[in-house]
């Protein structure tokens, strides 16, 4: 069913919801891996730190998806069809999608041998980085315009950069 008002071109509120989730979850996957790289230790090896970046996102995806599962459930007060308990399971993927280039990163850092601390603080950077081109994304997206679309990259990428001061706090 289709539940867009005849007038109004775009997608239905279920496709925007469906959309939403997903850019949201990849949104959370950054700040999630980025909050797992400024918390891991210097001692680990970046193997280690890849693993367990890869196992914390794939826990909060799993959490994620049980709780949009139940209450989905409770909302329309019913067990689920096949086809909603699948899009919830992929809707909420791009969280653990989102951890893609910092692994990229962290296994090129490997390769070349780079010292564990150098390694975290380019990858914290570049996570930084991918907040801010999302945030100015999904400004764009948004029909932000001048000042609004900076303040959303800006306000993005601040999270990124708080991170960053919290490696610094703590090691």
């Amino acid at each position: 069913m289709d539940d867009r008002d005849p007038g109004v071109s775009g997608p239905s509120h279920d496709q925007a919801a469906d959309v939403h989730r997903r850019r949201a979850a990849h949104l959370y996957g950054l700040i999630v891996s980025g909050a797992v790289l400024a918390t891991a230790s210097d001692e680990f090896r970046l193997s280690r730190i890849a693993v367990v970046l890869v196992v914390t996102l794939l826990v909060y995806w799993a959490a994620e998806t049980y709780v949009h599962w139940i209450a989905l459930r409770a909302l329309v007060q019913r067990d689920l069809t096949t086809g909603e308990r699948r899009m919830i399971v992929r809707d909420g993927w791009p969280l653990v999608a989102a951890s893609g280039v910092p692994l990229l990163f962290l296994g090129l850092e490997a390769l070349v041998g780079m010292e564990t601390s150098v390694a975290l603080d380019l990858t914290l950077a570049v996570n930084a980085v991918l907040l801010f081109i999302i945030g100015w994304q999904m400004g764009e997206e948004g029909r932000l315009e001048g000042g609004r679309r900076v303040l959303s990259a800006v306000v993005t990428g601040m999270l990124g950069i708080t991170l960053i001061a919290l490696k610094a706090l703590l090691h």
